[in-house]
């Protein structure tokens, strides 16, 4: 990881146009700072998804710019970019083919690290996602629960040593007991290894819960930007305040069962 000293992430009034004239982010600003966790959240098709996949080029922005670590993406090559930013995808994205070992070595393997490195930083990654290396390094995706693939993703994203960890709804495909496990470990792990995070979400809760601040999206543009404190406090619209009701509604029944 690099030394500290500014936000990782810079994104200045980036926007996204596809062709036909389709405006899919309008006029973006975000910064996110060193071991921050911004969850972009929203309902599907509001941009959150299209934002993230700009920041390591998978899209190209159509106009502004994304500073990461203090350099414009855009003039970076995309694919040692990619090298450098972890992804946690949706599902676990695990190679089916491959161990656990291999899965988690793709990353360091790629940037040419010694063999020897390798395998202590998958040992490493392994433990530190409470999958013991002589437990699971030799096992195969498919002889695994949801909850330890999702692990698997995490020690991917996170073996290269990475400044800043893209997660597009990782949590989405899990059970709730699962899920709120992983939710927990993530942040413990974010705490230990000081990485930064820009998580996507269409759980407003989810993004209550784990995030240090939240971007609301609506129609390709950011609505409000605060912490979840703030948010709760002073929603700034109505859409906003629709997306907390949920969350709201479960917290009064709960307070509620215990009264």
């Amino acid at each position: 990881m690099s030394e500290p000293g500014g936000p990782v992430l810079d994104i200045r009034a980036v926007s996204k146009t596809y062709p036909g004239g389709v405006e899919a982010v309008r006029n973006v600003s975000l910064q996110v700072e060193r071991g921050e966790l911004l969850a972009l959240a929203g309902e599907s098709g509001c941009g959150k998804t299209t934002v993230l996949k700009m920041i390591n080029r998978l899209e190209d922005a159509s106009g502004g710019s994304i500073v990461y670590e203090g350099r414009d993406v855009a003039g970076l090559d995309p694919v040692k970019l990619r090298r450098e930013i972890g992804w946690v995808m949706q599902g676990d994205g695990l190679f089916p083919h491959l161990t656990v070992r291999e899965n988690v070595a793709i990353i360091p393997r790629l940037l040419g690290w010694e063999a020897a490195d390798i395998r202590d930083r998958t040992d490493e990654m392994l433990d530190l996602v409470q999958l013991p290396p002589s437990d699971y390094a030799g096992r195969h995706p498919g002889e695994l629960s949801g909850g330890q693939r999702q692990r698997v993703g995490f020690a991917r994203a996170l073996a290269g040593k990475p400044d800043l960890i893209l997660m597009d709804e990782p949590f989405s495909a899990l059970d709730p007991i699962t899920r709120d496990t992983l939710q927990q470990e993530f942040r413990a792990l974010q705490a230990e290894l000081g990485f930064s995070a820009v998580m996507v979400t269409h759980d407003m809760a989810e993004a209550l819960i784990m995030a240090d601040q939240i971007a609301v999206m609506l129609d390709g543009e950011i609505i409000q930007q605060g912490t979840p404190s703030e948010l709760l406090e002073h929603p700034a619209t109505d859409y906003v305040s629709g997306l907390l009701e949920t969350p709201r509604r479960q917290m009064r029944a709960i307070r509620e069962l215990g009264a």
